[in-house]
C-alpha cells in the first residue's frame, strides 16, 4: 500500500514538472516572437526584406532599450562634438554572419562621397520626437560638416561661411615643423586672406577714417591699442580693497582690480606678479576640491596663492578624436597662451598666468598635506609621480611624472576670496549639454539670440557685448567648453580656460554661435581684429613675441599659431556676411544694427 502511494506521487510531480517547462518554453517564444528588433533580424536572416519594419517605426517604440534595436548601419559623426550615433538609412546591419556584408564593404569602397553624403542618419534621441532628431542633426550638420568636395562659389561667384570646413586651411602653413625656434625665419604679414575680408577692411576704414580705430599701417599694435584705450573709464575698484593696497605683487593686483577690467595694461605690478610667481618659494601645496582634472592649490612664502596645472603631455599631442570636448585632457601650456592672447586684445579677463618649472620633491612632496602625499610614488623608470584625487585621469594608470624630479606647468594668480569679493554666477546662454547623447538648444535652433536679450543680465548694460566678446576669445583659442560666466557682483571675468589649443587643423565654429546666430560684434573688438588682419603684424606674430618672455617657451607650436590666422579670417568673414546678406543666406543688416558702439574699447 505504502509503494502505491509513493509510485502514485512520483508521477504527479513529473506531471507538474513537465506542465511547468512547457509553460517556461511557450512565454519565451511569446517573447522572441514580441522582441521588434529579434524578429526583424530573423527576417533579414531569411532574406525576406518585405518582413522588416522601418528603422524609424522600429526606432520609434517607446520604452525600448535602444540596445534592443537591430541597427542597419552605424555612421559615428565627424560633425563638432556629436554626441549621438548616426544611424545610415538603406544599409544592412554589421554582423558578422550577415549575408550582405560584402555589399555593405563594396558601397563604402566604391561610392563617392555625394552617394555616401545621401546615406545621412540621425541622432537617436528617447527624449525628444523621432522626426525633430533627424531634421534637428541634419541642421546641425549641414552647417558644420561640410567636406571639400562641396565647397563651390554660387553663380555670383561669390562664397559663403558654409563653403568653409572646420579642417580646411586657406592657405599653406607658414612654419612646418614642431615648435618656435626664435632663429626660424617667420613672415610677419597676414598668412590668410579672402577677398569680402579685404572689402570689409575698405568699409571699415572710410566709414571711421580720422579716428582712433584707424591708424597708419607703419604703427604697430600694441601701440594702436593703447591709442585706441586712452581715456577709457575702467570702472571703480572692489570696495574690499580700495584702500588696501599693501607691498606685495598680489595684494596691488587684488587692489588694481576694476568694474570692467581684472588689471589695467600700465600697472607695473603685474609684471612683478608673473615674476613672483615663476621664482618665489612654496611653503604650502594641498589639491583643489571639484573640478573633473587635478590642479594644485599653491601657497608661496609672501602669502599670495596660485593654480598650479601640471604637464600631462608634450606640446606635439593633440586631442584625442574620440574624445568628448567635457573629456578632453588640461592643458597647461593653453592656459599660458591664453592669458597673452586676452591682453593682446585687450579684454584683460583672464588672471596673469606664467610657466614655471617645479621639483617634485622639494616643491611639491615636501610641503603637500597627507592626502596628496600619499598618492606619490617612483616609476619603474626612476620618475617621480603623482596622481591625486578627481574625477577623470587620476589614478595610476594617469600619473604625474617629472622627467626624473622636473615637472613643468602653469601658475595662474589666485583672485580674492569670496569673502572679501563677493561675485555671482551666471550661466552662459550658450552653454552645451555635456551630454553624450543630446544637444543644447542653440546647436538645433538659431533663434536663442531673440530669446537671450530680452531677458536680464543682458538686456542692459554690456553684459550682452561681453558673451559676444568671449565667443570671439573661445573660437580663436579652439575652447569647446563654453563655461560660467562669474562676475564680481557687476564684474565681468573669464573662469580658467583649460581645453583649448588641442586641435591645430580644427576650427570650432560652434564656438562662435553667439555672434553667427546674434550677427553682432563690438566695435572696438571688429576694430583690433580688423588690425590684425590687414597688419603690419598678424595676430600670430604678436601671439609669437609675446610668448617669447615666458620661462616654459615655445608656449605654443607654429601650428596653433598659424591656426590663429586663419581662425581671425573666419570670423571677419562671418560678420562680412552679416552685412551683405548673412552667413546662411538671409537679408543684409545695416551696419550700427551688425557693429555695436557701447563705448567701450
Amino acid at each position: 500500500m505504502l509503494l502505491r502511494l509513493c509510485s502514485s506521487a512520483r508521477r504527479r510531480w513529473k506531471a507538474l514538472l513537465a506542465a511547468l517547462l512547457l509553460m517556461v518554453v511557450a512565454l519565451n517564444a511569446v517573447v522572441f516572437v514580441s522582441v521588434p528588433g529579434v524578429s526583424r533580424y530573423r527576417a533579414e536572416g531569411r532574406g525576406h526584406r518585405s518582413q522588416v519594419k522601418d528603422t524609424e517605426q522600429v526606432r520609434g517604440i517607446r520604452g525600448a532599450s535602444h540596445l534592443q534595436i537591430m541597427r542597419k548601419g552605424l555612421d559615428k559623426s565627424t560633425a563638432d562634438n556629436s554626441s549621438g550615433l548616426h544611424y545610415v538609412e538603406g544599409i544592412p546591419f554589421l554582423d558578422p554572419k550577415h549575408s550582405d556584408r560584402k555589399a555593405w564593404k563594396d558601397f563604402l569602397h566604391g561610392s563617392s562621397f555625394q552617394d555616401r553624403k545621401k546615406v545621412a542618419g540621425f541622432v537617436y534621441n528617447d527624449n525628444t520626437d523621432n522626426k525633430d532628431d533627424i531634421d534637428d542633426t541634419r541642421r546641425y550638420r549641414d552647417k558644420e560638416e561640410i567636406e571639400p568636395e562641396s565647397q563651390e562659389r554660387d553663380a555670383k561667384g561669390e562664397i559663403h561661411l558654409r563653403d568653409f570646413p572646420e579642417t580646411r586651411e586657406r592657405a599653406p602653413k607658414v612654419v612646418s615643423g614642431s615648435a618656435q625656434d626664435p632663429g626660424r625665419k617667420i613672415k610677419v604679414g597676414r598668412n590668410y586672406s579672402l577677398a569680402e575680408v579685404d572689402q570689409l577692411v575698405k568699409m571699415f576704414e572710410s566709414r571711421y577714417q580720422g579716428s582712433p580705430l584707424v591708424a597708419d599701417r607703419s604703427t604697430s599694435y600694441t601701440k594702436f591699442v593703447s591709442r585706441l584705450q586712452e581715456g577709457t573709464q575702467w570702472g571703480p575698484r572692489l570696495e574690499e580693497f580700495a584702500n588696501q593696497k599693501g607691498r606685495r605683487a598680489w595684494e596691488q593686483f587684488h587692489h588694481g582690480i576694476r568694474q570692467h577690467a581684472l588689471y589695467l595694461p600700465t600697472e607695473t605690478y603685474v609684471n612683478k606678479l608673473m615674476a613672483d610667481l615663476q621664482d618665489t618659494e612654496i611653503v604650502d601645496v594641498e589639491q583643489k576640491e571639484g573640478g573633473t582634472q587635478i590642479k594644485l592649490m599653491i601657497t608661496c612664502k609672501d602669502e599670495g596663492q596660485a593654480l598650479f596645472k601640471p604637464m600631462r603631455f608634450p606640446r606635439e599631442q593633440e586631442t584625442l578624436p574620440d574624445h568628448f570636448y567635457f573629456a578632453d585632457y588640461e592643458r597647461h601650456n593653453a592656459e599660458i597662451a591664453s592669458f597673452h592672447l586676452d591682453r593682446l586684445l585687450g579684454f584683460y579677463r583672464v588672471p596673469p598666468t606664467v610657466g614655471r618649472w617645479m621639483n617634485i620633491s622639494h616643491d611639491i612632496h615636501r610641503v603637500a598635506n597627507s592626502k596628496l602625499a600619499k598618492t606619490f610614488f617612483v616609476s619603474p623608470v626612476g620618475n617621480w609621480c603623482f596622481h591625486g584625487s578627481c574625477s577623470y585621469y587620476c589614478d595610476s594608470s594617469h600619473p604625474i611624472c617629472g622627467h626624473p624630479i622636473m615637472l613643468e606647468g602653469s601658475m595662474a594668480a589666485f583672485l580674492p576670496p569670496l569673502q572679501m569679493a563677493k561675485r555671482k554666477t551666471w550661466r552662459n546662454p550658450w552653454k552645451r549639454s555635456y551630454s553624450k547623447h543630446r544637444k543644447a538648444y542653440w546647436e538645433v535652433y538659431d533663434d536663442l539670440c531673440h530669446k537671450v536679450k530680452r531677458k536680464h543680465p543682458y538686456n542692459e548694460g554690456r553684459r550682452m557685448m561681453d558673451v559676444l566678446d568671449m565667443s570671439v576669445f573661445d573660437f580663436l583659442i579652439g575652447e569647446a567648453v563654453q563655461p560660467l560666466l562669474i562676475p564680481y557682483i557687476y564684474y565681468f571675468t573669464r573662469p580658467f580656460p583649460y581645453h583649448r589649443f588641442g586641435k591645430s587643423s580644427y576650427d570650432c565654429l560652434s564656438c562662435l554661435a553667439p555672434v553667427r546666430q546674434c550677427c553682432m560684434i563690438r566695435l572696438s573688438t571688429l576694430a583690433k581684429l580688423l588690425r590684425l588682419y590687414a597688419g603690419p603684424h598678424s595676430l600670430s606674430h604678436v601671439m609669437r613675441e609675446s610668448l617669447t618672455h615666458d620661462t616654459l617657451r615655445p608656449i605654443l607650436l607654429e601650428s596653433h599659431l598659424d591656426a590663429l590666422d586663419r581662425r581671425l579670417s573666419k570670423i571677419l568673414h562671418v560678420i562680412h556676411g552679416c552685412l551683405t546678406g548673412g552667413p546662411e543666406g538671409g537679408p543684409p543688416r545695416p551696419w550700427d544694427e551688425v557693429v555695436v558702439d557701447d563705448g567701450v574699447t
